[in-house]
């Protein structure tokens, strides 16, 4: 989260031109992604906070749809930045299409992706 508040801190023309379509909306579906890979690790193996624990995908997409919201909000307050309704769309996909892959893939075949017992 550090990382992403950082990096939108700085103005939009310091980025390099990329050519391709929708790259803007790759880069934040892939960054997205991550961010909500992290999430859910990090969810389904703490103890401290039970009402974490009743539905760790519920409470990804919920913390990190958020982040992405309040990251929108914040480059509104940034130069040569905008708040942007689809940037946030492709933030939320991505977390979206994470928990699918976690779900579904990531959770059958690797530890890392399955609760612990405490």
């Amino acid at each position: 989260m550090a990382v992403i508040f950082v990096q939108s801190s700085f103005p939009s023309y310091m980025y390099p031109k990329v050519e391709l379509i929708n790259a803007d909306k790759i880069i934040h579906v892939l960054v997205y992604g991550l961010l909500s890979l992290l999430c859910y690790i990090s969810l389904i193996h703490q103890s401290k906070y039970k009402l974490l624990e009743i539905s760790p995908y519920l409470f990804t997409i919920i913390i990190c749809s958020f982040y992405g919201f309040t990251d929108e909000f914040h480059q509104f307050f940034v130069p040569n930045r905008n708040a942007n309704l689809y940037d946030w769309i492709a933030d939320v996909g991505g977390v979206l299409l994470t928990i699918v892959i976690i779900r579904f893939i990531f959770s059958k075949r690797f530890n890392l992706f399955k609760k612990t017992l405490h």
